[in-house]
């Protein structure tokens, strides 16, 4: 298995740099910048120049070539007559003339066998630089340059000048074309460092002369000269040599010129693009020094913007973005001091928390809480004082970071809070203190504390209250030795204050607690005797009671039932005739026989109910067929009061398990509870439906005089008579508190509800049995 350590992770170590910043091994952008512009100028440049020399070349090479040919065609006009008689003298001061041009090295006239009738030479070329020759050394050409102008001709012909050019090396001949035919012409040949052209052109003799202005207009040597009639034959050969010293001597300043010229331009150009590279690549290398120095941290470095252009612009902006970082690290200097702060205090809460909640000895809490905040929020002393609960005195609880030989004299120091002193600031008004300066306040201070706090050197402190419910429980000091503290200090003094002040009184209130508890038990065990013998006295007063209704209930009905049975004998007439007084005394005996009836029945049910004896005989009942029955019967009850009773039955219904008895009795009480709270003209609906989750829902519904809110939560409570009723419809108050009882045992539920003036809603839910048809 390798050792390689996934979280470890290499960096390309940096290359050498140059003193300017720039790789070593590499060029810079300066030299990159500066050797291409440099080139491209030495090659337009080298390349202008020498396409110039070579036109100049070219064109000098021309003049000179048309000089020749010129001259040559001169001579041989004028020395037609001349040569016919080989007239020397005439062709020498012809000659003489021709060698006057400074071109021209040497003039020759030949006969018609090509032998030199006249020949004049300047010398040889002794001199290159001041084109000096020797006229002892004559220069002339080979004889064998001519013999191709020798040949038989009939007595009309052309004249076809030749132009032989003899180049610098080797010798040969060049035949220039004309559009017609093929001629032959001049030739040249080198000797030393000088090239001199040979031109050569036969005289013929003619029966008509060509005109001299005619000659002259013919400069191209490869235009055609016809004449007429055709010239008859040779009388001679005029042959001159054209040197190209001066030529060359011309050429040679040319290109020095443009030599020196191209130089010149070569140097400006590249002087010009050393100077614009300066002026391009230095505010640049400005802005990698400056980029480095941001990349190290440096963000004070400044850079200013030489021009307006692109590197300008620039400038400006890398400037602004080094101002945005430098902003930028000193916010996130001063966020992370902050965040390290509250960091710091947060810590200090939580230590101090767990501090708080792992201890409840008073003392034990004091000494470890001002040791944390001391280490923590790096104060240099810290004081705890406490308030005596009661008196107008306050005690010194516990101290932290003050030399060991004064902690003795000053813990548990007793000392008066005195009236306009600092001690009543903080404990009589809750209000913090920060003093700045303890000279400013020492008036203020204790004399007890007073002389302490000098002693220790104390310059400045903070003091924070500590509250907790309202109260004031004493107050915390501390201060930072040489330094004076501020604000922030009594701010953060403040936070820790309240969850100080929390667990001084927690832990006070589980020392009472703790006293309290010593006793407690005592008194619980006592409490407990007692109620548990208030409770048997209860049970068996319940049982008595509930033997007592049985039995009363049992006993009233008899006599109840006796003399129900002799009013109604009565007021049937069996003891004779009655008047209408008597009848209407009778009436009220029956009808409050009947309700005392009905109340020692529903104290009979209640006691039933109560004792757990109230049995259901169930069976399966269709609970539509049971609410018509029932409607049915109170129906001349309704129509008494002049009330309109009616059912609603939504099918299909399905039958529920249940005691029929004890169902009519449930949906009688509700159906006459309604029919006795409802004005006559009124309307008593009953509505009979299945709901979604399989519950048979009845709702009896009126609309009397209804039930405020107030009483619809206690209405299914024994006893209870409604107060917004009028008297003569008040019951018992057992109707529907036994109602209730019955619905719970057949395992549904009840409930109301009601809006004042508008009526009432009592809903009953029961189960319904899916083994049952449906209807």
């Amino acid at each position: 298995m390798s050792n390689f350590n996934p979280q470890l992770t290499l960096a390309p170590s940096p290359l050498p740099t140059e003193p300017n910043g720039a790789p070593r091994g590499f060029l810079t952008l300066r030299a990159k910048f500066s050797l291409f512009v440099s080139l491209v100028i030495v090659l337009a440049c080298s390349s202008l120049s020498g396409y110039l020399i070579q036109q100049e070349a070219e064109v000098m090479k021309a003049a000179l070539l048309k000089t020749g040919t010129i001259l040559v065609k001169t001579l041989n006009n004028v020395s037609v007559n001349r040569l016919i008689i080989q007239d020397t003298h005439y062709l020498e001061t012809m000659l003489d003339g021709a060698l006057s041009a400074p071109e021209v090295v040497y003039a020759i006239a030949r006969d018609p066998d090509g032998h030199v009738l006249v020949g004049k030479s300047k010398g040889k070329l002794v001199n290159t630089t001041k084109l000096t020759r020797d006229e002892t050394q004559p220069l002339f050409p080979d004889d064998s340059l001519t013999e191709g102008l020798i040949t038989p001709t009939s007595q009309n012909f052309i004249i076809e000048p030749i132009l032989t050019v003899l180049h610098t090396s080797p010798l040969k001949k060049g035949l220039l074309s004309d559009r017609s035919a093929e001629r032959k012409g001049a030739e040249g040949f080198r000797i030393g460092s000088e090239t001199i052209y040979d031109f050569a052109l036969p005289v013929y003799r003619q029966d008509r002369r060509l005109s001299t202005m005619e000659l002259l207009l013919s400069e191209n040597l490869q235009d055609r000269l016809t004449v007429s009639p055709k010239p008859s034959g040779i009388i001679g050969i005029i042959q001159i040599g054209i040197s190209t010293a001066h030529m060359q001597q011309s050429l040679n300043q040319t290109v020095w010129h443009i030599g020196l010229l191209t130089v010149g331009i070569i140097l400006v150009g590249i002087l010009l693009t050393i100077l614009l590279a300066n002026r391009i690549v230095t505010p640049l290398q400005r802005l990698v020094e400056a980029s480095q120095k941001i990349a190290e941290g440096d963000l004070a470095v400044t850079v200013t913007a030489d021009t307006q252009d692109e590197v300008g612009q620039l400038t400006t902006s890398i400037d602004r973005m080094a101002r945005a970082l430098q902003q930028r690290e000193e916010a996130i200097s001063h966020y992370v001091h902050t965040i390290t702060k509250q960091v710091t205090q947060l810590s200090t809460l939580h230590q101090t928390g767990i501090v708080i909640t792992s201890t409840l000895d008073v003392q034990k809490l004091f000494s470890t809480v001002l040791k944390l905040l001391r280490k923590n929020l790096g104060f240099q002393r810290m004081i705890l004082i406490l308030q005596d609960p009661g008196s107008t005195k306050c005690m010194i609880s516990d101290v932290s970071g003050v030399p060991p030989d004064l902690e003795p004299q000053i813990r548990d120091l007793e000392f008066p809070i005195m009236p306009g002193s600092i001690d009543e600031t903080l404990l009589i008004h809750g209000r913090p203190v920060l003093a700045y300066d303890l000279d400013e306040i020492a008036h203020q201070l204790s004399p007890l504390l007073l002389p302490i706090c000098r002693q220790m050197e104390v310059i400045s402190f903070v003091c924070a209250p500590l509250l907790s419910h309202q109260r004031v429980l004493g107050y915390l000091g501390a201060d930072r030795g040489n330094q004076r503290c501020t604000q922030e200090d009594l701010d953060l003094l403040l936070t820790i204050a309240s969850h100080v002040a929390v667990a001084i009184d927690n832990a006070q209130n589980y020392e009472e607690v703790e006293k309290l508890a010593q006793t407690l038990e005592e008194r619980v065990k006592e409490r407990t005797q007692d109620l548990q013998s208030a409770n048997e006295r209860l049970q068996e007063l319940d049982r008595l009671k509930s033997s007592f209704v049985s039995i009363v209930s049992h006993e009233l009905r008899t006599p109840m039932t006796s003399i129900k049975g002799l009013v109604e004998n009565m007021l049937d007439g069996l003891v004779g005739d009655l008047n209408d007084r008597q009848s209407f005394y009778l009436e009220r005996m029956k009808y409050n026989i009947e309700r005392l009836t009905r109340m020692i029945n529903d104290l009979l049910d209640l006691s039933r109910i109560e004792a757990g004896r109230m049995d259901l005989h169930r069976s399966a009942v269709n609970l539509g067929s049971l609410v018509r029955e029932v409607v049915e019967t109170l129906q001349p009850m309704a129509q008494e009061r002049s009330l309109i009773l009616e059912a609603h039955i939504s099918p299909p219904i399905g039958f529920i398990q249940g005691d029929r008895d004890k169902l009519i009795q449930i949906f009688t009480n509700l159906i006459n509870n309604a029919l006795k709270f409802t004005e006559s003209s009124g309307t008593v609906t009953v509505e009979v439906k299945q709901r979604e989750d399989g519950m048979l829902q009845t709702c009896v519904i009126d609309n009397g005089c209804g039930i405020p809110l107030e009483e619809q939560q206690t209405v299914f409570e024994r006893f209870y008579r409604g107060q917004s009723s009028e008297m003569k419809s008040r019951g018992a108050g057992l109707g529907l508190a036994i109602t209730k009882s019955l619905v719970e045992l057949h395992g549904g539920s009840i409930w109301v509800e009601s809006t004042p003036g508008e009526g009432s809603r009592f809903c009953v839910i029961l189960p319904v049995t899916t083994s049952t048809p449906i209807s």
